[in-house]
């Protein structure tokens, strides 16, 4: 039996994203006509009455995708029209790394981040603090990312890890690292007792590859 997908409109114009074109469905995975990075997230972009709107959600893995519910713009006070990912159909990729949430040892190492990533949008790690009771978990990360939509979460860990902030798998890993983590992450928010914890091994655990 198909999986159905709600469909939302797109309401703005997405920057610094590409995509790519469904060859091929079976399914819930798709075939795509270029190599994607594995991990790399999107939306899939489907055609309806003249418009293209948001018909799934994308994780992408070479020339596969695997398909998802899109559940982000769901209201249930709407009857939304139903439709299925095809040929043809496109998917915009990296639609949101423009907007990145840092997580770093302290402050020094918080603002080499943030001049490093000075053309993206910075979510202040302050405002995430501001969520938890505890040591985050993946599903933290992913649920504020969606809220704030942010696209990559920047760890600073023995390697700086840019993941993907949907699918959380490191997009990109490079330089070499000695972090030492006395908080949960560089926050002035309240301290968090993370006594016994180490943190970049946690965070590493979190982090697909």
């Amino acid at each position: 039996m198909p999986m159905r997908w709600f469909v939302f409109l797109i309401f703005a114009v997405l920057l610094n994203a590409y995509d790519v074109t469904i060859t091929n469905v079976n399914s819930d995975v798709a075939t795509l006509d270029k190599y994607v990075k594995k991990g790399v997230s999107g939306v899939v972009l489907c055609p309806y009455n003249g418009k293209n709107i948001i018909c799934a959600r994308a994780v992408c893995y070479g020339k596969k995708a695997k398909l998802l519910v899109y559940k982000e713009l769901k209201n249930d006070a709407f009857a939304l029209p139903v439709v299925l990912p095809k040929k043809g159909d496109k998917i915009l990729l990296a639609k949101d790394y423009d907007r990145i949430l840092i997580i770093a040892p302290n402050q020094l190492e918080y603002l080499k981040m943030k001049e490093k990533y000075k053309n993206a949008t910075v979510i202040s790690s302050d405002n995430f603090a501001a969520f938890l009771e505890g040591i985050p978990s993946r599903e933290n990360f992913i649920n504020f990312a969606k809220k704030l939509n942010i696209g990559r979460i920047i760890f600073v860990l023995d390697k700086i890890y840019e993941v993907d902030a949907n699918s959380f798998y490191a997009v990109k890993k490079y330089g070499s690292i000695n972090a030492k983590y006395k908080e949960i992450f560089f926050t002035t928010y309240p301290k968090f007792d993370i006594k016994g914890k180490n943190i970049i091994a946690y965070y590493k655990s979190l982090i697909k590859e």
